[in-house]
């Protein structure tokens, strides 16, 4: 594990006390007070898990940005493709990053290099400002994932000491978004950024003089926002660290009269966000245990095996009762023992214990375990509910509208080894069938087995004997019966 002092009982297969949860939760060390470097930081991924992989890290700082593409060796999830609209497609035995608002291909390095450059970047701008107790890297996100994945590819290539000179902790500004917005029903960026706006164009005061001048302004500056923000994609982790940035700083100094680049801005900025922030050691025997619930995960992946081979329903219900017993203490192994002594009234004794957990969904788990441990019985298979024949049709004629109409044609891409899927076939369900009758006075298809007969115009028997009779030679080689 990266953390050498970390708790050895953490790691031991047992159910979890939830006095002593709440004891570990209650403890928090606080970042020094200190001249701190603020930088926003965000990064683009494969997926939502650890094992996933980065695709761009991006920071931002008044004075200086960063942001590189990394290549990844897994393919993006639907998910996101659809969120950061960049995939991966292969060429021969190339594979590069593409995107799919641009079409054009995407300059990339290895996470290695990338990931050097991110530190020799961080380096120089320390050495800007030599005064700085070190950096801190503010980001935002409802649930807490950029810094598990940035020391998680740092460890895999032994850069974390590195790291460690420099970074000095992690801060989530959307903390600092609840204390001070309020109540919201998103604390998004993009959701903060207008309702930040709307109130500083609120707390301008307009006199009966320049009424007609102000609106004016005020629609271009609309019209100018709104094409800025088609702009700005905020699925790109640049854009969305330079916009938790700016967000935090109107968080922070909306009260004053204070430019964003300042240093009385930027002091405010550490002095609002310090109640948040701990040392980067604090986020380093987090991720350990987050690797150690991973493989508590993985244990029970033959216990749901049937449920990830239905719908998207039970699938996400597999992963989050997977996530909750293995953030209680469980393993497979623990649960396997308890069930050994006390069969199924151990383990309705032992899920007692996890509050995140419904009734409904308590007696769901136990009957699963107890018929996955029980050799007398049949693992457990969830009842999926059929499909609905108005849902097919649906599905159905809007497949024929797509392929009749011609408009969207298929890409020569698809099938490339990349990770876009695969264009919907227009050929019909069943090649035997004939065609059907064309409507509307349209031109009916020839038929594909029809073969033409020789007429009597197209052979010419009415010639003089000298000259010789001239019959058209058909595409195809007629049959001739032998006597």
């Amino acid at each position: 594990m990266v953390a050498d002092n970390i708790d050895a009982g953490v790691a031991v297969a047992a159910a979890a006390d939830q006095s002593s949860a709440v004891s570990d939760v209650t403890i928090k060390e606080e970042l020094p007070v200190g001249n701190y470097i603020m930088v926003a930081v965000d990064i683009d991924t494969t997926g939502r898990r650890l094992i996933d992989e980065i695709v761009q890290l991006a920071a931002y700082t008044p004075s200086d940005h960063f942001e590189q593409y990394i290549m990844p060796y897994m393919n993006l999830n639907p998910a996101a493709r659809q969120r950061h609209q960049v995939r991966v497609i292969s060429i021969g035995f190339f594979r590069m990053l593409k995107s799919m608002q641009t079409y054009k291909i995407i300059k990339s390095k290895s996470e290695v290099a990338a990931l050097k450059d991110f530190l020799d970047w961080l380096d120089q701008l320390k050495a800007k400002n030599p005064d700085a107790d070190g950096i801190v890297l503010l980001y935002h996100e409802e649930r807490k994932f950029i810094p598990y994945m940035i020391l998680q590819s740092l460890v895999k290539y032994g850069m974390l000491d590195r790291f460690t000179k420099t970074v000095k902790s992690f801060v989530n500004s959307i903390n600092l978004a609840r204390s001070t917005v309020g109540d919201s029903k998103h604390y998004s960026l993009r959701n903060l950024s207008k309702i930040l706006s709307k109130a500083k164009e609120e707390n301008v005061k307009v006199t009966s003089d320049y009424i007609a001048d102000s609106t004016t302004s005020i629609d271009k500056r609309g019209k100018n926002g709104i094409q800025r923000e088609r702009e700005e994609f905020d699925g790109s982790a640049s854009v969305r660290a330079k916009l938790a940035f700016n967000v935090a700083m109107q968080l922070t100094n909306s009260g004053t009269a204070e430019e964003p680049d300042s240093s009385d801005a930027l002091k405010n900025l550490f002095e609002a966000l310090q109640p948040y922030a701990e040392p980067l050691g604090c986020d380093i025997k987090e991720l350990d245990t987050q690797n150690v619930n991973l493989e508590r995960q993985n244990s029970f992946r033959p216990v749901f095996l049937n449920y990830f081979k239905t719908t998207l329903y039970h699938r996400v219900r597999a992963v989050k009762f997977r996530i909750v017993l293995a953030e209680s203490g469980f393993d497979l192994t623990t649960l396997n023992d308890i069930w050994t002594d006390k069969r199924s009234a151990g383990l309705d004794a032992a899920l007692e214990s996890i509050p995140n957990l419904k009734t409904e969904d308590k007696t769901e788990l136990v009957e699963l375990l107890d018929s996955f441990f029980d050799p007398n019985k049949v693992t457990i298979k969830p009842v999926c509910k059929p499909s609905t024949i108005r849902r097919r049709n649906k599905r159905n004629n809007t497949l024929s509208k797509t392929a009749s109409s011609g408009s969207r044609s298929a890409s020569d891409e698809f099938g490339a080894g990349g990770d876009k899927s695969q264009s919907v076939s227009s050929v019909p369900d069943s090649t035997t069938k004939t065609p059907s009758p064309a409507k509307n006075g349209a031109k009916s298809q020839r038929k594909r087995n029809s073969r033409p007969s020789l007429t009597s115009k197209e052979v010419k028997t009415e010639l003089p004997m000298n000259k010789a009779a001239s019959i058209p030679v058909p595409n195809y080689v007629p049959i001739v019966a032998s006597n």
